[in-house]
């Protein structure tokens, strides 16, 4: 009987350790795409560039909820297997994250920072969509004859602003979220692509640890 009194303290000791471990949900909800069916869902926390957990899921329906351990300010890397679905990349919270998938358009939502997130998704979509109307536009007057210099030049100067416009959209989220890991996330990806003045402006709001990183006096 002591035996048995011993090994049920010792159980309830290893619940409590595993129950107290910090989690998060992830609810996913799944519109027009019954492809993603059975595929292998994959969520990735990285934290500095290094992986610190995954995990796998296979879908088995349209709906479901993940919890999931939290280790810390991560990035999420959401993977969907043999699928149409591109890489979703998103912030880990306490809290619920939401995952909206309709066809292979995602949607994230339910936290602070991946609420941010995701209207700076829908911004870039809207930025895509200019640079692609003023290709067509050029094209269109290519395809009538070759456009004349000044032409050329307009096209470019609108191409310019747009790109700047771009820029500065990018620069105002990463100092807008410096302090969490999408800011850093966004920072590290950015950085190195930028001109000398661009990067200027990232070092006036740098926090230590990047400017540590990048060699940044």
């Amino acid at each position: 009987m002591k035996k048995i009194l011993l090994f049920a303290s010792i159980a309830a000791i290893f619940a409590s350790c595993s129950s107290s471990q910090p989690k998060f949900e992830l609810e996913v909800n799944i519109h027009n795409n019954a492809s993603l069916l059975n595929k292998k869902f994959i969520v990735t926390q990285i934290i500095d560039g290094s992986v610190v957990h995954t995990d796998t899921f296979k879908i088995k329906k349209d709906n479901f909820l993940l919890s999931i351990p939290y280790e810390g300010p991560a990035v999420l890397n959401i993977s969907i297997m043999q699928s149409n679905v591109d890489r979703i990349m998103m912030a880990a919270e306490e809290g619920k994250i939401i995952l909206d998938i309709d066809g292979v358009k995602p949607d994230i939502s339910g936290t602070p920072i991946n609420n941010r997130l995701q209207a700076y998704y829908n911004e870039s979509d809207s930025v895509s969509l200019l640079f692609q109307q003023l290709d067509k536009e050029y094209e269109l007057l290519s395809a009538e004859g070759r456009p004349t210099p000044a032409v050329r030049e307009e096209f470019r100067l609108k191409r310019a602003q747009l790109l700047k416009e771009n820029t500065d959209r990018i620069i105002a989220f990463i100092k807008e979220n410096i302090d969490n890991q999408i800011g850093e996330y966004f920072f590290r990806s950015h950085y190195i692509t930028f001109i000398v003045e661009r990067k200027l402006e990232l070092n006036s709001f740098a926090t230590e640890k990047l400017k540590k990183e990048f060699g940044i006096p």
